[in-house]
């Protein structure tokens, strides 16, 4: 199901106070995902980013580490709370900050060298409209790359955390729960870029496989990020019967040293074209 774009602004505008108080601790994490991402956008010193579904700054920040002070990285959203936070936490002042629907983008043609969205046009209800007003932003030598997530059942975290949260609640994931996994299977985001008329296309997968600890409570941080909205509401008796769910499921993934969980995820890029 395509969600609409009120309703997609509203879902992201409710998880902002949650990717906030976590921002700092995933930043480090964040950097296994934002390298590979990167190097296959290609990104420059001197560089004009635009990052679009910036969420609270991660992977703006490492771009603009990696710009430097010459390159411009202009962070984009189309939740404004995002951005609040964002600007909390952007205490340098490394960013320019702008609220953006990415199916119209707000920037004259040719005005940046690279396009960079991680993890945010599978919510988007237009996602060809969106690659092709990315394409008309871009300079002629410039080009863009996109992460996604791979299938659902390739995500560890994710799976485990919402069946544990459907078997207290009794209610399935809702449809923005689904739309995380909409580029899962190799290829369907490719078939979009080379529609909206890029060229020298690539597709790049990867897996990661991290031990989590046996003794800290890590899935924390994701639960409240993904379902913070359905936890809140959960009695402290169901809440307690969650973390006991969510337990349960971990020991299938369990080794001597820590949990064993897995992700895997897709990188596509491609250069402007005629």
């Amino acid at each position: 199901m395509t969600l609409d774009l009120e309703s997609v602004r509203q879902h992201w505008d409710s998880k902002a106070a949650a990717w906030a108080n976590h921002s700092d601790t995933l930043a480090n994490m964040a950097d296994r995902y934002n390298l590979p991402l990167l190097d296959s956008a290609g990104l420059q010193a001197g560089d004009r980013v635009l990052d679009l579904a910036s969420g609270v700054g991660e992977p703006a920040f490492t771009e603009a580490r990696l710009v430097g002070p010459e390159g411009t990285i202009v962070a984009t959203d189309l939740a404004e709370s995002m951005l609040v936070a964002l600007k909390i936490r952007d205490k340098a002042k490394l960013l320019h900050l702008t609220a953006a629907d990415m199916q119209r983008l707000p920037f004259a043609d040719a005005s940046f060298d690279r396009v960079i969205c991680r993890f945010g046009i599978m919510f988007v209800p237009d996602p060809l409209k969106a690659l092709r007003d990315v394409h008309r932003v871009l300079v002629p030598s410039g080009r863009a790359a996109f992460m996604v997530w791979g299938r659902r059942d390739e995500q560890t975290m994710f799976t485990i955390l919402s069946d544990a949260v459907q078997a207290v609640t009794g209610t399935p994931p809702d449809d923005h729960h689904f739309q995380i996994f909409r580029f899962g299977d190799p290829g369907t985001l490719t078939s979009l870029f080379k529609a909206a008329g890029f060229r020298d296309i690539t597709e790049d997968s990867h897996s990661f496989t991290p031990l989590a600890p046996l003794d800290m409570p890590f899935w924390h941080a994701p639960l409240e990020m993904t379902f913070g909205h359905i936890v809140d509401s959960l009695t402290v008796e169901n809440q307690k019967r969650l973390e006991g769910e969510i337990l349960r499921r971990l020991d299938s993934v369990r080794e001597p040293n820590g949990y064993r969980l897995k992700a895997r995820l897709h990188i596509v890029s491609g250069s402007y074209g005629k």
